[in-house]
């Protein structure tokens, strides 16, 4: 019988230092972060297509009327849904940005 010695843990020897593992680049750090500004944006984007859409679905009155009335009512509607679409993405890219903020901190 030959003595092996102690056996090693696969997970443990990566061949990296466990200090220089955690740390990111520079350049991974502001690739992740843009995609992370990325998602919030898309997210906040989906969220304002849904309540704009969901505020026509309601049939409020006044609105309809604004629509209706208007010379161009296509370009009314597609202007208020873009609008409201775009006041969402920055309002959850902006959150996102505090979120991560605190999240570093």
């Amino acid at each position: 019988m030959s003595h092996q010695g102690p056996k090693k843990d696969p997970r443990k020897d990566s061949g990296k230092s466990p200090r220089n593992s955690s740390r990111k680049s520079p350049n991974r750090r502001g690739v992740s972060l843009v995609f992370e500004f990325a998602s919030h944006a898309a997210m906040g984007t989906a969220m304002g297509l849904g309540f704009c859409f969901l505020l026509l679905l309601t049939g409020r009155q006044d609105l309809v009327n604004l629509i209706a009335h208007n010379p161009d009512p296509k370009f009314t509607a597609m202007l208020l849904i873009g609008f409201t679409s775009l006041v969402f993405a920055a309002g959850a890219t902006l959150t996102g940005m505090v979120l991560m903020t605190m999240e570093e901190n």
